[in-house]
């Protein structure tokens, strides 16, 4: 097994394997298959193997993957937490690890940077080798401020390896050697795996439905498995969505559970995947991009306001194709500055009726708001159109 996520190790040479972390994952393996063999078959252990799979399956692909990579919805902070310590229960290292490299993948997809692309690496170094390597084992802080504030959740990570033999032990005491073979070993190897194919086998078969820039695929049968993480080729088209099946009839188990967490309180503010018709909006964010740089060139020169503002309606379809969180923050902002514009320009409007009463004093602070509140509109425009070119040139791929 993989030594501590934040513990200090010397580099190796691509494509090695720490001896250690081989043995311990081989060992799992071992003990899942003699012990099945000498339990003999069960049906209790099936269902024991079948519902612990579900539940940490679930933890990974909405909690791991889904929460704290992405941030497709919200949660209080206990929540949030739980959701954490149920995920470290699959032994998958700790959760700001996971996150932080999935974050990476994501940016360096299939690229050479991509530290487990089958298509740069092959098949079993995506698979696994990566995370026996001991190249990975610390965690880059730097790309998940948002998740490093909360120390309990660098303490969770720091001591990976606790929720996952508490619940080993947990399944001991409550159904003796069928809880902790079928329900622990048995379940464990599965959910690895289950979960590893997603990193392989997502990048090599399945069919590609959008222009991604990297080989992300569709598969009915994965998505199954994973309870709706084969749709991958939907997700790296749109990675902000908490659904990952876009269809009807895209099986996405995951998501369903998500749904119903919303339906009582417990999950806030859960992304859907795009409104507009997702096979269509990449073309049209792309068409519309062309016409508006074209048809409003002339009509910018005046204003640099109106200059920003045009350029960001021309990028923003584009833009939310690929949407990154700072990217929403970064809209939420506009709006909200352009929300207090129009209300401070209104409010002006009204005070210059009675200007000739006693309204020059309010003129003239309202006259100093409105400047004040345009230069952070300005900026805020500034970043955004940073940010949405910066996301329309790597997301732009041929068709």
């Amino acid at each position: 097994m993989p030594q501590t996520a934040e513990a200090s190790t010397a580099p190796l040479p691509p494509h090695t394997v720490r001896p250690t972390a081989v043995a311990g994952f081989l060992l799992v393996h071992v003990a899942a298959v003699v012990g099945v063999a000498v339990l003999g078959f069960s049906w209790k252990g099936v269902a024991l193997c079948v519902a612990s799979y579900t539940l940490r399956m679930f933890a990974i692909t909405a909690g791991f993957h889904r929460y704290f990579s992405h941030r497709s919805f919200r949660l209080a902070r206990v929540p949030q937490f739980l959701l954490a310590l149920l995920g470290q229960t699959a032994a998958q290292k700790g959760v700001l690890w996971w996150a932080s490299n999935h974050r990476h993948h994501h940016k360096y997809s299939d690229r050479p940077e991509d530290i487990h692309s089958p298509v740069q690496n092959g098949f079993w170094w995506s698979h696994i080798g990566w995370i026996l390597s001991g190249l990975y084992d610390e965690t880059d802080f730097s790309r998940i401020p948002d998740l490093a504030k909360y120390p309990e959740l660098r303490w969770l990570n720091r001591n990976q390896y606790g929720a996952t033999l508490i619940y080993a032990l947990g399944l001991y005491l409550a159904f003796g050697w069928t809880g902790l073979i079928y329900g622990y070993f048995l379940s464990t190897v599965l959910l690895w795996h289950g979960t590893f194919t997603i990193n392989s086998l997502m990048h090599l078969f399945g069919r590609r439905v959008f222009p991604t820039a990297d080989q992300s695929r569709n598969s009915m049968l994965f998505a199954l498995i994973t309870m709706g993480e084969g749709w991958h080729n939907n997700h790296h088209y749109y990675p902000s969505s908490a659904a990952q099946g876009f269809r009807w009839w895209q099986v996405d188990a995951s998501f369903y559970l998500l749904w119903l967490g919303e339906k009582i309180g417990v999950v806030k503010g859960l992304r859907r995947a795009p409104s507009l018709a997702v096979t269509q909006a990449l073309a049209l964010a792309r068409s519309k991009l062309e016409v508006t740089v074209e048809t409003s060139s002339q009509a910018m020169d005046d204003d640099p306001l109106a200059q920003l503002t045009a350029r960001w309606e021309a990028l923003g379809d584009a833009a939310r194709v690929t949407a990154h969180q700072a990217l929403a923050d970064l809209e939420a902002a506009r709006q909200r500055a352009a929300q207090r514009l129009d209300a401070l320009q209104t409010d002006y409007a009204a005070a210059l009726a009675r200007a000739e009463t006693a309204a020059s004093q309010r003129l003239d602070e309202l006259k100093a708001e409105i400047e004040k509140t345009r230069r952070e509109l300005y900026d805020t425009l500034v970043r955004l159109v940073n940010v949405a070119e910066s996301l329309s040139l790597s997301s732009a791929v041929p068709a």
